[in-house]
């Protein structure tokens, strides 16, 4: 073989390996995110202000100017036919036969198409916005870099995309307060973590400045990760060739701790701006380890079945049924929801009494835009209010978390119901009268409750850990399995109110409804859409045993688990 055929051969094996490579990493690598604290200094600091205010104004414009040309886009005839045709497709979709399907699947395509050629003609689209961002840089807002700016007008186009295509409603603007996320694209650009060669320390570049990370003492789960990241960025190569042959053999890939991007935020922590980086690696986190090098969660085999509802949540395994408030750590967390309460009320007071003007004679708002006077007092209570708001969110997240990881080590299958958070959220659209009373009644359904609980990234996070620790999360359909209103005893369903929290079965025991409902989940069918009567009869005095311990010990701690109907 000839200098150019050799040459031309190791070219197209490198150009294959490179494919291989990308797909292994687009399809099947996850990523995860860490976040580190950065020292900043004072001068630091007000540069990145002023970047981050430019990056503000430069995403609230874009936005703008794409929101202008979508409401142009849907005023014209053409968009209007477009859309009366593509529902009209979609709808005898539902209904058509298989030979028909397929004809209707291409006009379907016809139709998108012309779409997108209806939102080029009224710029409507990413290249517009990323242009018109540059476009904006050049001109005025010249501090930020070009990555950074390209992914602010991702976050406008985002925006704009929930309008078109996730049925989203009035996209936010960033107030002038609002801190703005910095975003690279690429580990080797605008934002880069890099190694000190002389003491081993890391820090973070971003245009000619340097951001040393503070890295707690005695902190495994940070040293282990930049172990893995070093690691990585001295043996790349051999890594990533030893994925493509595992990937080949059909064996499992091993997580690389390759950065994919780097982002710097911002965070007003007890009346100061903090500064973190959070680098997005590939793989899966390393498992978080005790002071003694053991590790802190153990991953357990077994089924578990848990009724997950606004407020609370029962488990119910073999050996064990449970019965807690959600996204509850100490009493720290009532305690915190109760100041925001009093907090919120005296915010209110100050806000009328500086502005009486603005209120008619039953306390209602008159209509029309004003401008609000505030006191001192009322804006460092509001500050206080964010601070505590934010402490909230904190507590509520490391709670779903930690009860998250309590599941995983009681077993790796977990059947729950599937729920529409955000059904729950909204009020009914239509009001209605008691038919004994006669009075209306509320629409108000769940939205307090779900604010203070966060059921859906309860939810969220229970798929995530188990999933990728090889565990199993299915939902069984909440109408055909019915698990509030089915009685194993009758082998049929006994429709209750969702006030009766608890269900007497015929001969008279008394259950906690969640538990049951827990214990029903437990006993699911192979098919996950009914229970299996069998399976409860044979298990029921055993979780009958475990619910009076559960009850009992609820009782003699004097717990207040919410909607439970437990009284002591």
């Amino acid at each position: 073989m000839t200098d150019i055929q050799i040459k031309s051969r190791k070219k197209r094996l490198v150009n294959e390996f490179q494919k291989k490579l990308n797909v292994i990493r687009e399809k099947h690598t996850p990523f995860h995110t860490i976040e580190i604290e950065i020292s900043v200094l004072p001068f630091q600091e007000h540069k990145l202000s002023r970047i981050g205010e430019h990056l503000r104004v430069i995403r609230n414009t874009v936005l703008g100017q794409l929101i202008k040309n979508y409401d142009q886009m849907i005023r014209t005839k053409a968009h209007k036919r477009m859309m009366k045709r593509y529902l009209a497709v979609t709808n005898k979709m539902k209904s058509a036969e298989k030979e028909e399907v397929d004809l209707l699947r291409s006009e379907k395509a016809i139709i998108s198409k012309q779409f997108e050629e209806l939102r080029k003609a009224h710029n409507v689209t990413f290249d517009f916005a990323r242009n018109y961002g540059a476009k904006l840089r050049n001109t005025k807002y010249t501090l930020p870099d070009s990555v950074t700016v390209w992914s602010a007008c991702e976050m406008a186009w985002d925006s704009v995309e929930g309008l078109i295509y996730r049925g989203s409603k009035k996209p936010y603007f960033y107030k002038k307060d609002k801190f703005m996320t910095f975003q690279g694209k690429q580990a080797e650009r605008c934002i880069m973590l890099k190694k000190n060669k002389k003491d081993g320390s890391f820090f973070v570049s971003h245009q000619g400045m340097s951001f040393p990370l503070i890295v707690k003492p005695n902190d495994l789960f940070i040293e282990e990760t930049l172990s893995n990241i070093v690691f990585y960025m001295e043996n790349g190569d051999e890594v990533d060739k030893g994925n493509v042959e595992r990937h080949i053999c059909g064996r499992p890939i091993q997580s690389t701790f390759r950065i994919r991007n780097n982002r710097i935020i911002r965070r007003m922590i007890r009346g100061k701006i903090r500064h973190f980086l959070q680098v997005v690696l590939e793989g899966n986190p390393v498992l978080k380890r005790k002071e003694d090098g053991t590790f802190r969660h153990g991953l357990g085999r077994g089924r578990l079945g848990g009724d997950i509802g606004t407020q609370s949540v029962a488990i119910v395994s073999k050996n064990k049924a449970m019965l807690k408030n959600l996204a509850e750590r100490s009493a720290n967390t009532f305690a915190y929801e109760s100041k925001i309460v009093a907090l919120q009320r005296k915010l209110q007071r100050s806000r009328r009494a500086m502005n009486p003007d603005y209120y008619h004679e039953d306390g209602r708002i008159k209509k029309g835009k004003r401008e609000w006077v505030y006191s001192k007092r009322y804006l460092k209570l509001k500050s206080r209010l964010r601070d505590l708001h934010r402490k909230a969110a904190e507590s509520r997240k490391y709670a779903h978390n930690e009860e998250v990881n309590h599941l995983r080590s009681l077993g790796d299958e977990i059947i729950i119901e599937t729920m529409n958070i955000k059904s729950l959220q909204k009020k009914a659209k239509e009001a209605t009268k008691n038919e004994k009373t006669g009075k209306w009644n509320r629409r108000k359904r769940f939205g307090k409750s779900i604010a203070r609980r966060s059921p859906g990234y309860f939810i969220s996070q229970l798929k995530h850990r188990f999933t990728r620790t090889g565990g199993i999360v299915r939902e069984v359909n909440t109408m055909s399995f019915k698990a509030s209103q089915y009685d194993h005893v009758i082998d049929g369903t006994n429709k209750k109110q969702l006030s009766q929290r608890w269900h007497t079965l015929p001969c008279g025991t008394r259950i906690q409804r969640d538990l049951y409902s827990a214990f029903l989940l437990y006993c699911s069918a192979k098919d996950w859409q009914r229970v299996n009567n069998e399976l409860c009869q044979l298990f029921f005095t055993d979780f009958y045993r475990l619910h009076d311990r559960c009850i009992q010990t609820i009782k003699n701690n004097r717990q207040v688990v919410l909607n439970s109907g437990i009284k002591y």
